[in-house]
C-alpha cells in the first residue's frame, strides 16, 4: 500500500509540474503571436507609444527564436482570409537567394555592418514588434548595402518599409529613394545629394532608375514615384518622372509595408503590399548594366523617420510548372511564414498560385509537401513546426485555390539543410517548402 501511495504522489506531482510548464509556454507563445497592429497606440497623436527600443542584440535574438517556437497551426481560415486580399498579386520572388538581411547579426545602436554610408543610421527595435530595423532619422545621405551588386536582367528585391509621421502634413524634406545605377564603384560617388521634387541634384551615373517614397505637402500621399535619367539626356541634373501611385494612407503609421520589386529585362514592377503601384515598361536602357543600388534619404526634422528591414535579393526567373511537373520536384523559399508559426504570409500568394495552376493542370498526379526549417531553437520543436507549415500549405492549396490533387504533408525540421545555419542568408535558404510529385 505504501508503494502505491508513493507512486500516486509522484504521478500527481508530475502532472502539476507539466500543467505549470504548459501555462508558461502558452503565455510565451501568446506574446510571440502579437502582431504590429496590436501595439498600443497613443490617444494623443496616433503613433505607437514605443519609440525604437535599444534592448540589445541578445535580447532581440532571443525574442526571434527563429523557427524554434513550434506554434499550434491555428485556424486555417485566418491564413486563407489574408491570402484572399492578395488575389491580384502577381509578384513571384526569384528562385535563388543572393542576399537576405534582417539585421539580426547587427548590434542594436550600431550602423549596419554590411553597409557603407554618408548619413546617420542605426539598428533599432520596437517594443512589441519582431526583429531589427535600420532607422533613418533626421538625416540626408547615401546608404549602400554592399551585397546589392551586379544585377542581372531578371531579379527581385523585397524589403519591409515603415514610417512614423503623418502624411498630409507639411515638411521641407521627407524622402527615401532606392536607386539602381551603372556605377561600378559606388564608394566613389558617396557625395551625391538630392532635393524633393527634383529627386537628384547632381549627376550620379550615365544611367539610373530610382523609386522614390515621398510626401512633403498636404496632397494626401504618400506617393511612390519611378524616375529615370540616361546618358542621352541633355541636362542630366535631374531625372524625368515616370509615374506616381498612392503607396498607402496615413493609417499605415508604424505598420510595416512590404515592398516587392521585380526587374524583367527593361521592365520594372513595384508592389506595396498587395497593390501594384508602378509598372514601367522601359525603366532601363537596353545597354545599361546595373552594378549597384543605394538608399538615398532626405529627411528634414526629427519627426520624419523611415525604417527598413527584411531585405531579400534573389535572381532567376521562376519556372515552377516545368520543375514541378517535368522534373517531379520543386523547392522554394518564396512561401514565407510569420516567425515561429505556421501562418502563411499573404505575399506568398503569387508562388502558391503558380504551384496550384501546375497541379490543377495534372489533376491525376499526387504530391508530397515537405516543410523545412533552419536550426534555430530546439530540434523537436523545429520538426513540429515544419510539419505544421507543410500542412498549412496543403490547406491553402485546397481552400484558396481549389486544388484537388492527392496531397500529403510532411516535415523534416532542420535535418536536411541546403546551406549553412550560421549566416542569415543560409538560414533563409534552409527555411523552404519542397514539393515532390509521386
Amino acid at each position: 500500500m505504501g508503494k502505491k501511495i508513493e507512486k500516486k504522489v509522484e504521478q500527481k506531482a508530475s502532472q502539476r509540474i507539466e500543467r505549470k510548464i504548459d501555462k508558461a509556454i502558452d503565455k510565451g507563445l501568446d506574446k510571440v503571436e502579437e502582431t504590429p497592429g496590436e501595439i498600443a497606440k497613443s490617444e494623443k497623436d496616433g503613433k505607437t507609444k514605443g519609440q525604437p527600443q535599444k534592448k540589445g542584440k541578445d535580447a532581440n535574438r532571443e525574442s526571434r527564436a527563429g523557427e524554434a517556437e513550434g506554434l499550434p497551426l491555428g485556424n486555417a481560415d485566418t491564413s486563407t482570409a489574408s491570402l484572399q486580399r492578395y488575389s491580384k498579386f502577381s509578384f513571384v520572388p526569384g528562385e535563388e537567394i543572393i542576399a537576405f538581411d534582417d539585421f539580426s547579426q547587427d548590434a542594436v545602436g550600431d550602423l549596419p555592418a554590411s553597409w557603407i554610408s554618408t548619413g546617420t543610421s542605426e539598428i533599432v527595435n520596437f517594443e512589441g514588434m519582431e526583429g531589427n530595423w535600420v532607422w533613418f532619422n533626421k538625416t540626408t545621405g547615401n546608404f549602400i548595402p554592399e551585397y546589392l551588386r551586379d544585377f542581372p536582367e531578371n531579379f527581385t528585391l523585397e524589403f519591409d518599409l515603415m514610417y512614423d509621421f503623418a502624411f498630409g502634413t507639411y515638411s521641407n524634406a521627407r524622402l527615401l529613394a532606392l536607386v539602381f545605377s551603372d556605377i561600378a564603384n559606388p564608394e566613389a560617388k558617396m557625395d551625391w545629394t538630392g532635393t524633393p521634387g527634383y529627386f537628384f541634384l547632381q549627376k550620379l551615373a550615365d544611367n539610373y532608375t530610382g523609386i522614390e517614397f515621398s510626401g512633403i505637402g498636404s496632397d494626401g500621399g504618400p506617393f511612390i514615384t519611378g524616375r529615370k535619367a540616361v546618358a542621352a539626356d541633355k541636362s542630366l541634373n535631374y531625372s524625368t518622372p515616370y509615374k506616381a501611385g498612392l503607396l498607402i494612407n496615413s493609417d499605415g503609421i508604424n505598420v510595416p509595408i512590404r515592398i516587392s520589386i521585380a526587374r524583367m529585362g527593361r521592365r520594372l514592377q513595384v508592389f506595396a503590399n498587395e497593390e501594384k503601384v508602378l509598372d514601367l515598361t522601359n525603366a532601363f536602357e537596353k545597354t545599361a548594366e546595373l552594378t549597384s543600388a543605394r538608399f538615398f534619404v532626405n529627411n528634414n526634422t526629427d519627426s520624419d523617420n523611415y525604417y527598413l528591414s527584411n531585405i531579400r535579393y534573389a535572381v532567376g526567373k521562376p519556372d515552377t510548372r516545368n520543375k514541378l511537373l517535368s522534373s517531379g520536384t520543386f523547392t522554394t523559399s518564396a512561401i514565407t511564414f510569420s516567425s515561429g508559426s505556421a501562418h502563411i504570409k499573404p505575399e506568398s500568394y503569387g508562388i502558391l498560385k503558380e504551384i496550384a495552376d501546375a497541379l490543377k493542370s495534372e489533376p491525376g498526379k499526387s504530391v508530397t509537401i515537405i516543410g523545412h526549417t533552419d536550426s534555430d531553437g530546439a530540434e523537436d520543436l523545429n520538426q513540429r513546426l515544419s510539419e505544421q507549415r507543410a500542412e498549412a500549405v496543403k490547406q491553402a492549396l485546397v481552400q484558396e485555390f481549389a486544388v484537388s490533387n492527392g496531397m500529403v504533408a510532411e516535415g523534416k525540421g532542420e535535418s536536411t539543410p541546403v546551406a549553412d545555419n550560421v549566416t542569415v542568408v543560409g538560414k533563409a535558404k534552409n527555411r523552404r517548402v519542397e514539393f515532390l510529385i509521386n
